[in-house]
Protein backbone atom coordinates (compact mmCIF):
# COMPACT_ATOMS: atom_id res chain seq x y z
CA UNK A 1 0.00 0.00 0.00
CA UNK A 2 1.09 3.57 -0.73
CA UNK A 3 -0.39 6.54 1.15
CA UNK A 4 0.07 10.03 -0.24
CA UNK A 5 0.41 12.87 2.27
CA UNK A 6 0.29 16.60 1.61
CA UNK A 7 -0.11 19.74 3.75
CA UNK A 8 -1.45 23.02 2.42
CA UNK A 9 -2.82 26.42 3.40
CA UNK A 10 -4.33 29.20 1.24
CA UNK A 11 -3.01 27.62 -1.94
CA UNK A 12 -5.64 29.18 -4.17
CA UNK A 13 -4.67 32.77 -3.39
CA UNK A 14 -0.92 32.09 -3.41
CA UNK A 15 -0.91 30.28 -6.74
CA UNK A 16 0.10 26.78 -5.71
CA UNK A 17 -1.30 24.19 -8.18
CA UNK A 18 -2.45 22.07 -5.25
CA UNK A 19 -5.21 20.15 -7.00
CA UNK A 20 -2.90 19.25 -9.88
CA UNK A 21 -0.25 18.20 -7.37
CA UNK A 22 -2.61 15.78 -5.62
CA UNK A 23 -4.01 14.39 -8.86
CA UNK A 24 -0.55 13.85 -10.35
CA UNK A 25 0.29 11.37 -7.58
CA UNK A 26 -3.18 9.91 -6.98
CA UNK A 27 -2.79 6.97 -9.42
CA UNK A 28 0.37 6.02 -7.50
CA UNK A 29 -1.47 5.91 -4.17
CA UNK A 30 -4.05 3.65 -2.61
CA UNK A 31 -5.16 6.52 -0.38
CA UNK A 32 -4.20 10.18 -0.13
CA UNK A 33 -4.26 12.29 3.06
CA UNK A 34 -4.21 16.07 2.71
CA UNK A 35 -4.31 18.54 5.58
CA UNK A 36 -5.66 22.06 5.33
CA UNK A 37 -4.01 24.20 8.01
CA UNK A 38 -6.76 26.82 8.20
CA UNK A 39 -7.26 28.31 4.74
CA UNK A 40 -9.58 31.26 4.23
CA UNK A 41 -9.45 31.60 0.43
CA UNK A 42 -11.65 28.78 -0.87
CA UNK A 43 -8.98 26.09 -0.67
CA UNK A 44 -10.95 23.91 1.83
CA UNK A 45 -14.05 23.94 -0.36
CA UNK A 46 -11.97 22.82 -3.36
CA UNK A 47 -10.46 19.99 -1.32
CA UNK A 48 -13.88 18.85 -0.17
CA UNK A 49 -15.11 18.74 -3.76
CA UNK A 50 -11.99 16.83 -4.76
CA UNK A 51 -12.58 14.22 -2.05
CA UNK A 52 -16.17 13.77 -3.22
CA UNK A 53 -14.96 13.13 -6.77
CA UNK A 54 -12.00 10.95 -5.75
CA UNK A 55 -12.78 8.82 -2.66
CA UNK A 56 -9.07 8.04 -2.20
CA UNK A 57 -8.64 11.61 -0.92
CA UNK A 58 -9.19 12.15 2.80
CA UNK A 59 -9.13 15.75 4.06
CA UNK A 60 -7.77 16.57 7.51
CA UNK A 61 -8.15 19.93 9.26
CA UNK A 62 -5.27 20.20 11.72
CA UNK A 63 -4.76 23.94 12.18
CA UNK A 64 -1.37 25.55 11.73
CA UNK A 65 0.25 26.78 14.90
CA UNK A 66 1.26 30.46 15.10
CA UNK A 67 4.96 29.49 15.18
CA UNK A 68 7.19 28.93 12.16
CA UNK A 69 5.16 26.87 9.71
CA UNK A 70 8.01 24.54 8.76
CA UNK A 71 7.81 23.20 12.32
CA UNK A 72 4.06 22.65 12.39
CA UNK A 73 4.09 21.16 8.87
CA UNK A 74 6.07 18.20 10.20
CA UNK A 75 3.69 17.94 13.16
CA UNK A 76 0.74 17.70 10.76
CA UNK A 77 2.51 15.15 8.56
CA UNK A 78 3.39 12.99 11.54
CA UNK A 79 -0.20 13.16 12.82
CA UNK A 80 -1.40 11.76 9.48
CA UNK A 81 1.39 9.16 9.41
CA UNK A 82 -0.22 7.62 12.51
CA UNK A 83 -3.15 6.59 10.28
CA UNK A 84 -0.86 4.87 7.75
CA UNK A 85 -0.62 1.05 8.03
CA UNK A 86 2.67 -0.25 9.43
CA UNK A 87 5.26 -1.43 6.89
CA UNK A 88 3.44 0.30 4.03
CA UNK A 89 4.87 3.14 1.96
CA UNK A 90 4.34 6.89 2.22
CA UNK A 91 4.64 9.34 -0.66
CA UNK A 92 5.15 12.90 0.54
CA UNK A 93 3.67 15.44 -1.85
CA UNK A 94 4.07 19.19 -1.95
CA UNK A 95 1.49 21.67 -3.22
CA UNK A 96 3.74 23.05 -5.97
CA UNK A 97 5.28 19.76 -7.09
CA UNK A 98 3.96 17.27 -9.64
CA UNK A 99 4.89 13.82 -10.83
CA UNK A 100 4.80 13.16 -14.56
CA UNK A 101 2.07 10.79 -15.69
CA UNK A 102 4.57 8.84 -17.82
CA UNK A 103 6.54 7.94 -14.69
CA UNK A 104 3.73 6.49 -12.57
CA UNK A 105 3.72 2.90 -13.87
CA UNK A 106 7.50 2.71 -13.94
CA UNK A 107 7.66 4.10 -10.40
CA UNK A 108 5.21 1.47 -9.15
CA UNK A 109 7.47 -1.24 -10.54
CA UNK A 110 10.64 0.45 -9.32
CA UNK A 111 9.89 0.85 -5.64
CA UNK A 112 8.57 -2.70 -5.01
CA UNK A 113 12.02 -4.37 -4.83
CA UNK A 114 13.54 -1.27 -3.19
CA UNK A 115 15.33 -2.54 -0.08
CA UNK A 116 15.88 0.77 1.70
CA UNK A 117 13.49 2.64 3.98
CA UNK A 118 13.51 5.87 1.97
CA UNK A 119 13.67 6.88 -1.67
CA UNK A 120 14.83 10.22 -3.03
CA UNK A 121 13.67 11.94 -6.19
CA UNK A 122 15.34 14.31 -8.61
CA UNK A 123 13.64 17.70 -8.21
CA UNK A 124 13.87 20.31 -10.95
CA UNK A 125 12.43 23.81 -11.25
CA UNK A 126 10.34 24.90 -14.21
CA UNK A 127 11.73 28.23 -15.40
CA UNK A 128 9.44 31.19 -14.74
CA UNK A 129 8.58 31.55 -18.45
CA UNK A 130 7.60 27.85 -18.73
CA UNK A 131 10.23 27.17 -21.39
CA UNK A 132 12.71 24.79 -19.76
CA UNK A 133 13.82 22.81 -16.73
CA UNK A 134 16.42 24.29 -14.45
CA UNK A 135 19.20 22.38 -12.77
CA UNK A 136 18.66 19.98 -9.89
CA UNK A 137 17.71 21.84 -6.72
CA UNK A 138 18.30 18.94 -4.36
CA UNK A 139 17.15 15.36 -3.93
CA UNK A 140 14.32 15.31 -1.37
CA UNK A 141 13.24 12.14 0.42
CA UNK A 142 9.72 11.73 -0.90
CA UNK A 143 9.00 8.07 -0.20
CA UNK A 144 9.47 6.19 3.07
CA UNK A 145 8.37 2.93 4.64
CA UNK A 146 6.49 3.32 7.89
CA UNK A 147 8.26 1.51 10.72
CA UNK A 148 8.27 2.03 14.48
CA UNK A 149 9.82 5.38 15.36
CA UNK A 150 9.81 6.77 11.82
CA UNK A 151 8.94 10.46 11.56
CA UNK A 152 9.15 13.25 9.02
CA UNK A 153 11.23 16.34 9.78
CA UNK A 154 11.05 19.20 7.30
CA UNK A 155 13.94 21.03 8.93
CA UNK A 156 16.36 18.15 9.44
CA UNK A 157 19.58 17.93 7.45
CA UNK A 158 18.54 20.51 4.88
CA UNK A 159 14.86 19.66 4.64
CA UNK A 160 12.43 16.99 3.47
CA UNK A 161 13.86 14.13 5.53
CA UNK A 162 12.45 11.03 7.18
CA UNK A 163 14.21 10.09 10.41
CA UNK A 164 14.28 6.78 12.26
CA UNK A 165 15.04 5.63 15.78
CA UNK A 166 18.41 4.29 14.67
CA UNK A 167 19.44 7.47 12.90
CA UNK A 168 19.37 9.14 9.52
CA UNK A 169 18.89 6.61 6.73
CA UNK A 170 20.91 8.34 4.02
CA UNK A 171 23.52 10.83 5.29
CA UNK A 172 25.30 10.96 1.92
CA UNK A 173 22.01 11.37 0.00
CA UNK A 174 22.73 8.51 -2.39
CA UNK A 175 19.35 6.74 -2.37
CA UNK A 176 18.13 8.60 -5.46
CA UNK A 177 15.62 7.13 -7.89
CA UNK A 178 15.67 8.06 -11.61
CA UNK A 179 12.33 9.87 -11.34
CA UNK A 180 11.83 13.64 -11.48
CA UNK A 181 9.58 15.83 -9.40
CA UNK A 182 8.59 18.98 -11.30
CA UNK A 183 8.64 22.08 -9.09
CA UNK A 184 6.26 24.89 -10.12
CA UNK A 185 7.15 27.62 -7.65
CA UNK A 186 6.84 31.08 -9.24
CA UNK A 187 4.62 30.43 -12.21
CA UNK A 188 1.66 32.81 -11.76
CA UNK A 189 2.66 36.50 -11.53
CA UNK A 190 -0.62 37.79 -10.08
CA UNK A 191 -0.31 35.38 -7.16
CA UNK A 192 3.28 36.31 -6.34
CA UNK A 193 2.64 39.21 -3.95
CA UNK A 194 0.30 37.06 -1.85
CA UNK A 195 2.84 34.25 -1.89
CA UNK A 196 5.62 36.60 -0.76
CA UNK A 197 3.40 37.81 2.05
CA UNK A 198 2.62 34.25 3.06
CA UNK A 199 6.33 33.36 3.03
CA UNK A 200 7.29 36.39 5.10
CA UNK A 201 4.53 36.33 7.69
CA UNK A 202 3.51 32.70 7.89
CA UNK A 203 6.10 30.29 6.50
CA UNK A 204 9.10 31.97 8.09
CA UNK A 205 8.02 34.80 10.41
CA UNK A 206 10.96 36.89 11.49
CA UNK A 207 13.03 36.09 8.42
CA UNK A 208 14.34 39.56 7.60
CA UNK A 209 15.18 38.77 3.98
CA UNK A 210 11.71 37.43 3.20
CA UNK A 211 10.01 40.34 4.96
CA UNK A 212 12.17 42.88 3.09
CA UNK A 213 11.36 41.28 -0.26
CA UNK A 214 7.64 41.31 0.43
CA UNK A 215 7.64 44.95 1.62
CA UNK A 216 9.63 46.05 -1.41
CA UNK A 217 7.22 44.44 -3.86
CA UNK A 218 3.83 44.61 -2.16
CA UNK A 219 2.95 48.01 -3.64
CA UNK A 220 4.44 47.30 -7.04
CA UNK A 221 3.11 45.42 -10.02
CA UNK A 222 4.79 42.22 -11.13
CA UNK A 223 5.46 42.21 -14.85
CA UNK A 224 3.64 39.61 -16.87
CA UNK A 225 5.61 36.88 -18.59
CA UNK A 226 4.21 35.26 -21.70
CA UNK A 227 5.00 31.62 -22.37
CA UNK A 228 6.26 31.86 -25.92
CA UNK A 229 7.89 28.42 -25.80
CA UNK A 230 6.47 25.82 -23.43
CA UNK A 231 8.69 23.01 -22.20
CA UNK A 232 7.40 19.93 -24.10
CA UNK A 233 7.59 17.47 -21.21
CA UNK A 234 5.37 19.31 -18.78
CA UNK A 235 3.09 17.02 -16.77
CA UNK A 236 -0.23 16.89 -18.62
CA UNK A 237 -2.06 18.42 -15.67
CA UNK A 238 0.00 21.62 -16.00
CA UNK A 239 -0.16 22.13 -19.76
CA UNK A 240 -3.46 23.99 -19.63
CA UNK A 241 -2.03 26.48 -17.12
CA UNK A 242 1.11 27.43 -19.03
CA UNK A 243 1.44 31.18 -19.44
CA UNK A 244 -1.52 32.15 -17.26
CA UNK A 245 -1.04 35.17 -15.02
CA UNK A 246 -3.15 33.78 -12.17
CA UNK A 247 -3.85 30.27 -10.93
CA UNK A 248 -7.45 29.17 -11.08
CA UNK A 249 -9.34 25.96 -10.34
CA UNK A 250 -10.48 24.17 -13.46
CA UNK A 251 -13.79 22.44 -12.88
CA UNK A 252 -12.65 19.68 -15.23
CA UNK A 253 -10.28 18.48 -12.51
CA UNK A 254 -13.27 17.14 -10.57
CA UNK A 255 -14.30 15.04 -13.57
CA UNK A 256 -12.53 11.69 -13.20
CA UNK A 257 -13.13 10.77 -16.85
CA UNK A 258 -11.61 14.04 -18.08
CA UNK A 259 -8.52 13.63 -15.92
CA UNK A 260 -8.09 9.98 -16.90
CA UNK A 261 -8.28 10.87 -20.58
CA UNK A 262 -5.76 13.68 -20.10
CA UNK A 263 -3.20 11.56 -18.24
CA UNK A 264 -3.99 8.08 -19.61
CA UNK A 265 -4.06 6.82 -16.00
CA UNK A 266 -6.75 5.21 -13.88
CA UNK A 267 -8.25 7.21 -11.00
Amino acid sequence: MITGINVIRNCLSTGYPFLESILSALPLCDQYFVNDGGSTDGTPEALQELSESYPKVKVYQILDTPSVRWDCVSDQINAMIKDVPDRSWIFLGNADELLHEDDIIALLDYFKPWEHRIMRFIRKEITYNWSALGSDVYHPARMARKVDGMRQDWNAYGGDEFLFNDGWEDPKRKLVSPFTIYHFYNMFPVNQIRKLENDALHLSPGDEKRVATWKRLKDSSISSVKATKVYPRLPALMRGLAGLQKYYIRKELFDKNWVSELTALEY
